[in-house]
């Protein structure tokens, strides 16, 4: 019997763990027993950061030694590859509000899948700062969007308050790390859980109905 799943997943493009979050719901979409229905949802972790970016130094202001992070980003190397998923972190982040207006843009024409791992991959895999509009436009060409389109109304803020109520969303679910997965509108699990994990989890809750 194939038991339904809505999953909502908020999560930031720049967010590792959220790459690797992608990750995990394609595969979830493959078990033959879980017919999952997957809704993105708009997450910014630093909506200071400034256009041209922060590099990982400012963003983390010391709290990170370089040794360190070159661990941390061994092993999200590591766990994005077993995921089938490339990646090499760039050393900045960048802001990503107008990435997440283009991801409506795409919702509102039944591209939002679409678009997602192209604007991940801008930045974990070409090292790309999302709020350039040249990234946005080929991002959106890569979903099967009028990339003129697509950056006329990320230009001209079309889709600034569906961002913002859909953030508002986010808080209101208590939501203060991503990935955060709210399945069947009733439980939340946060973060980027190991497959098995994740997966019998949404086995025993699509049992209870």
């Amino acid at each position: 019997m194939r038991m339904a799943i809505r999953l909502t997943v908020f999560s930031d493009f720049v967010c590792p763990f959220c790459y690797i979050g992608e990750g995990l719901v394609e595969k979830l979409r493959q078990e033959p027993d879980l017919g999952v229905e997957v809704t993105w949802m708009p997450f910014q972790l630093n909506p200071a950061t400034p256009p041209e970016g922060l590099t990982l130094a400012e963003y983390f202001g010391g709290r990170m030694p370089p040794d360190r992070l070159a661990m941390m980003h061994a092993e999200l190397k590591a766990r994005a590859g077993a995921m089938g998923l490339p990646m090499d972190p760039p050393p900045f982040i960048c802001n990503t509000r107008r990435a997440h207006e283009l991801a409506e843009f795409a919702r509102d024409r039944g591209r939002l899948d679409a678009v997602v791992l192209p604007l991940f991959q801008a930045y974990f895999v070409q090292g790309r700062n999302l709020y350039e509009e040249r990234v946005l436009g080929e991002a959106a060409e890569a979903a099967g969007l009028d990339p003129v389109e697509a950056l006329a109304a990320v230009r001209e803020g079309r889709y600034a308050d569906q961002v913002d109520e859909r953030l508002a969303l986010a808080g209101r679910y208590g939501i203060h790390s991503v990935p955060t997965f709210i399945v069947n509108e009733r439980y939340k699990i946060v973060g980027a859980q190991p497959y098995e994990v994740l997966r019998d989890a949404l086995r025993s809750i699509a049992q209870e109905g």
